[in-house]
């Protein structure tokens, strides 16, 4: 019988503590083209549903707004740890020259790293199409035609008086509208598969439902 204090035995045990672990939920990286605005609403709810830091990390684009940009602020913040299952790359259509080249960036990237845990992590692009202001007024009501960032913030803006950017607070002011939201959102992916059309658009439904996956909501 193999004693406990035999080497082989020791050496076992080494190992195996070595052995990477997986954790008990994904750790989920966030990049932002915005400062404030995008940070601020992720960061609400994290802090709302009590979700740890050590699950979500919450960023804003330290190379620029450019979307490329975005993407590779994000790969090179995911290769500072590696701790990370998802990486989502939030960003704006507007009238940015490189969005396209930021989808397909996020695409060759997905599934290209491995994380901590020798796993590959995903790279997932979270565009809004024109901006991510869409998001907030498909709680009130659905945008389906054709509409500059501009138009948005005027129809917001009587949803939720004073909307500003880099404001706080605006998913206190619109998650008891959250159904309705993710139902238009999905009205207008749907609308896209259809027909073609590239905008009104947003993902950034599917990124909410993910951290809210994390507590269980």
């Amino acid at each position: 019988m193999v004693r406990d204090n035999h080497p082989k035995f020791r050496q076992a045990k080494r190992l195996e503590r070595k052995k990477p672990t997986r954790p008990t939920h994904d750790r989920i990286l966030i990049i932002c083209e915005g400062a404030k605005t995008e940070p601020n609403y992720f960061n609400e709810i994290r802090s709302k549903y009590r979700i740890h830091s050590a699950h979500v990390g919450i960023y804003n684009s330290a190379y620029g707004t450019n979307p490329k940009q975005v993407v590779e602020f994000a790969k090179d913040k995911f290769h500072e740890t590696r701790e990370w299952e998802k990486v989502f790359c939030v960003f704006d259509r507007d009238d940015h020259e490189y969005f396209d080249d930021a989808i397909r960036m996020c695409e060759a990237f997905d599934k290209a790293f491995r994380n901590d845990i020798k796993q590959f992590a995903r790279f997932i692009p979270i565009p809004s199409i024109p901006c991510f202001e869409l998001w907030l007024l498909l709680h009130f009501e659905c945008a389906t035609k054709e509409i500059h960032r501009n138009q948005v913030y005027a129809v917001l803006n009587k949803h939720l008086k004073g909307y500003r950017k880099g404001g706080v607070g605006y998913f206190a002011a619109t998650c008891e509208r959250l159904p309705s939201a993710l139902e238009n959102a999905q009205r207008l992916r749907d609308e896209r598969q259809r027909h073609g059309r590239k905008n009104p658009f947003t993902e950034i439904d599917r990124l909410v439902m993910t951290l809210l996956d994390l507590k269980g909501i």
